[in-house]
């Protein structure tokens, strides 16, 4: 409970209206063509979108109500997870935390009250703002887990912003209605769309593959949805400008998405952006369909580092190559979008930036990399986190970048992850995080703000 009050602390620490100077950082931030900006300060108005970005020769604002030095050190932009299941991770850490004793007995948990789930969703913030989080997209919110939200909303505890994809379509109805819901509390929550579940995991033998599995060849994995059924769903939530969301690992279940969408698209049309979720399998074959038809595939780094025994045994050495291919699909024009799919694994994005420009584990393993020819640059892994995560959250020119209109969320961090080694990557400690320019995180004491 100390934690949580502390983190309440913070939030309220800079009023909600106020013009914040954030000066004397070493800042970066990626432009609209993924190229590193490099500056010294940052000017966040009271309504908390960034005003200026200033370089080391500018001059600065005389008359703002808070200026903070951060003494030279490394400034990024808010990070955003695009797979986590919030209420569900916040569940988890309480459970952890209150209800382990009693579980010892051997009775199952009873189902969470609103008191239970507003105390979930204070952890799981804590959590995600703790790792320079600042956005996440929620993956199957039901209407308790929304009413939640908006309860945090209105009493102003809602710092992390909520991106929200209804779990199937009545949920999809009770929550928005006709459509999505406008962006609320200052843009922390929305609704987007609709988030539906095609296939299972490798792991599971449950993805459902073109080809039967190397260690099971009666077997090519189970779909939980006819392409007929994904295809009404997926219209019934297009036909009200929903956007769509469909979980498929296995390459069969992407093939069937992308036939979903081919039939689709030209019903209809505009700017979709279909996501793709969870995605561990793509045949190269279908890779030019998914830069063409402009999908956005939300992808788990760290899910690579307990996938590779997996695709191996399950693959076979003939179609390994297409285990998580990642810059094969950013060459094809997919936008990469990654995330943690919490609380399937921990929330750890500099983790995740490690994987993906190394694919090795945090011992090294394999030596070289495995599929080497699928690493990313450190400047694609950290968009992946950034600029294209807010891409495929429709939320491009409001968050992902630390540019004037946008909203003033970034990170403080003790290295810069775009010059740290791997193992240095892996080890990054966010120090401050902030969000629409308010102090909403802080690992240990620093420099107080000072007042006009």
């Amino acid at each position: 409970m100390r934690a949580v009050a502390a983190a309440l602390f913070l939030a309220v620490a800079f009023p909600a209206h106020a013009d914040v100077l954030i000066d004397n950082v070493n800042g970066l931030t990626l432009d609209e063509d993924g190229r590193v900006d490099h500056f010294n300060g940052v000017l966040v108005g009271d309504d908390g979108r960034i005003e200026q970005v200033l370089s080391r020769r500018d001059k600065r604002p005389g008359n703002v109500d808070y200026r903070f030095d951060a003494k030279g050190r490394v400034l990024i932009p808010g990070l955003i997870d695009s797979h986590v299941q919030v209420m569900k991770l916040g569940l988890s850490l309480l459970t952890r935390e209150e209800a382990a004793p009693a579980s010892q007995d051997g009775r199952t948990l009873p189902p969470p009250r609103p008191e239970d789930r507003d105390a979930a969703l204070a952890k799981a913030q804590q959590l995600l703002l703790a790792q320079g989080i600042t956005a996440v997209a929620d993956m199957g919110t039901t209407i308790e887990d929304w009413q939640a939200y908006r309860r945090a909303g209105d009493l102003g505890r809602l710092n992390l912003r909520i991106v929200a994809y209804a779990a199937g379509p009545e949920a999809m109805a009770l929550i928005g209605g006709p459509g999505p819901t406008p962006w609320l509390y200052g843009d922390r929550l929305r609704l987007n769309g609709l988030f539906l579940a095609l296939d299972g995991t490798l792991a599971n033998r449950t993805a459902a593959l073109k080809a039967p599995y190397a260690d099971d060849p009666a077997s090519t994995g189970r779909a939980g949805l006819t392409e007929t059924q994904l295809k009404n769903l997926m219209s019934r939530g297009a036909i009200d400008n929903f956007q769509v969301a469909v979980s498929a690992s296995g390459d069969g279940a992407v093939a069937t998405v992308l036939d979903a969408i081919e039939e689709l698209k030209g019903t209809y049309t505009g700017d979709r952006r279909w996501r793709i979720e969870r995605t561990q399998v793509v045949d190269p074959a279908d890779m030019a369909r998914i830069g063409s038809y402009g999908v956005s595939l939300s992808m788990q780094p760290q899910l690579a580092e307990t996938d590779r025994a997996v695709a191996e045994a399950r693959l076979g050495p003939e179609r390994l190559a297409s285990a998580q291919p990642w810059k094969s699909l950013a060459a094809s024009g997919a936008v990469l979008a990654f995330g943690s799919s919490a609380p399937d694994k921990a929330p750890r994005p500099f983790a995740g930036m490690a994987q993906a420009i190394t694919r090795q584990d945090g011992y090294g393993q394999p030596f070289g990399g495995w599929q080497p020819q699928e690493r990313l640059t450190r400047e694609a892994a950290l968009a992946a986190y950034t600029t294209g995560a807010a891409h495929a959250l429709l939320a491009d020119g409001r968050l992902g970048r630390i540019a004037r209109g946008e909203r003033g969320d970034f990170v403080l961090v003790d290295r810069d992850p775009l010059l740290a080694t791997p193992d240095e990557l892996r080890a990054i400690q966010v120090l401050q995080t902030w969000v629409g320019g308010k102090l909403v995180y802080e690992a240990k004491e620093s420099a107080p703000a000072e007042g006009r």
